[in-house]
């Protein structure tokens, strides 16, 4: 399915490595991750950083967000969210339809760049869902 409505945004943390996701949803988010990782530069640190919720507003950091948000399906080219793959992705680790609906609305704000959309979207998620 979608690995990243998973980090991006959901991307999209810790949960996403333990979430209701398919042995293929977990290949899928993996790949996703190492190619943009490869893409992008980020690194190994900011990757497992971001997991834990320590999210860098580094330019390569929010590069690789985008590029996992594309791949996954979650972001297009100009950077606006597919809020139906979101959500999807979302319910594999939050179950409260009620909640991720209130996380969405609260989150999704579009910024000046896609750069902006996807690291503001991704720290706004963790922080409703995590409290942190």
């Amino acid at each position: 399915m979608y690995g990243i409505a998973t980090i991006l945004l959901i991307s999209i943390t810790c949960g996403m490595i333990h979430g209701n996701m398919t042995p293929e949803q977990r290949v899928k988010f993996f790949n996703f991750q190492n190619e943009c990782m490869q893409e992008t530069g980020a690194t190994d640190d900011m990757v497992l950083k971001a997991f834990a919720g320590e999210l860098t507003d580094s330019p390569v950091f929010k590069n690789h967000l985008v590029c996992v948000g594309m791949k996954g399906g979650v972001m297009d080219d100009a950077g606006n969210l597919n809020r139906d793959v979101m959500k999807k992705g979302i319910m594999m680790f939050v179950e409260d339809e009620v909640k991720v609906d209130a996380m969405m609305d609260k989150c999704d704000m579009h910024y000046d760049t896609k750069q902006d959309t996807a690291f503001n979207m991704m720290k706004c998620m963790f922080k409703e869902h995590f409290g942190a």
